[in-house]
């Protein structure tokens, strides 16, 4: 695992430094409505030892999907007996993001990278807005099946075939991402390096457009 990692270059384009965090959540249901955010899993997508992990107290007023629990193996017993309050929780994981954006890059802006962004992305949002916390990666997403899809897109692959088993037949990993937060959240950040260094080497150069 890389230790002290310096975040990448900026681009040639002098735009400002972006520090890539890897997220992603656990819930108890398909949607905000229906069930409860209950664990944020982070860490930086250059240096993969600066993490956070936290485990949050259901809402008493959402359903518990029990297909959910099979998969992320969180009982809802445990998160009542030792999760943390959900908006001191979010609080938390705003200040870090921001914090550790600071002490590794003071002029960057937090990105956010998760795989199968839309997923996460609107259960943080939610979150977010019922803590009243502003969100610290303000717009700022990427998605990793979108950029496989980009990579190695044809007549050939479907999007059904940018989920993860498809994904590290070509880019096989030793690490183990099981439904839980921080794990997932670490083997992201693997396959973020991955995909951006293989972009690099096909980048376009980009092209500025003419004024009239």
């Amino acid at each position: 695992m890389q230790q002290n990692a310096p975040p990448p270059p900026p681009f040639e384009d002098g735009l400002p430094q972006e520090c890539w965090f890897s997220v992603d959540v656990e819930c108890s249901g398909q949607t905000p409505l229906e069930g409860s955010l209950i664990s944020i899993g982070a860490c930086l997508v250059d240096d993969p030892s600066r993490t956070f992990y936290i485990e949050l107290r259901p809402d008493p007023s959402k359903a518990w999907g029990p297909k959910e629990e099979r998969v992320h193996r969180l009982t809802r017993s445990h998160l009542e007996t030792h999760g943390v309050d959900r908006i001191e929780g979010v609080r938390k994981f705003a200040d870090w993001v921001r914090a550790t954006g600071e002490a590794v890059a003071p002029e960057s802006s937090p990105l956010f990278v998760g795989f199968n962004t839309p997923f996460d992305w609107m259960w943080l949002t939610m979150a977010f807005t019922e803590a009243g916390v502003r969100n610290p990666f303000g717009m700022s997403a990427v998605d990793l099946k979108s950029i496989y899809y980009t990579l190695h897109g044809g007549d050939n692959l479907t999007w059904k075939k940018t989920v993860k088993r498809f994904v590290r037949q070509v880019y096989p990993t030793d690490l183990v991402a099981d439904h839980n937060a921080l794990a997932d959240a670490v083997e992201q950040a693997e396959l973020a390096r991955t995909l951006r260094e293989v972009a690099r080497k096909n980048r376009i150069p980009p092209t500025m457009p003419r004024g009239r």
